[in-house]
């Protein structure tokens, strides 16, 4: 899809030099791959302590019981 962005030109050429390539579309594409990537951490990050995840070793060993059969 064509977008019109502006960008200013020191911003691209960094990217373009840490994606290594010389093709700005690319560069600018895997910048904003990272990003969504990154924000998504971030949100998950927080989560921290805020899910209550209780597991013992009889749960473990259904669990890996169930794996067995399943193959």
């Amino acid at each position: 899809m064509r977008t019109t962005i502006n960008v200013s030109e020191d911003i691209l050429k960094e990217a373009e030099m840490l994606y290594e390539t010389n093709n700005r579309s690319k560069a600018v594409e895997e910048a904003l791959k990272d990003a969504i990537r990154m924000k998504k951490l971030q949100h998950l990050m927080e989560l921290k302590g805020k899910i209550d995840f209780v597991i013992d070793s009889s749960d473990i060993e259904k669990l890996r019981s169930m794996e067995i059969d399943e193959r």
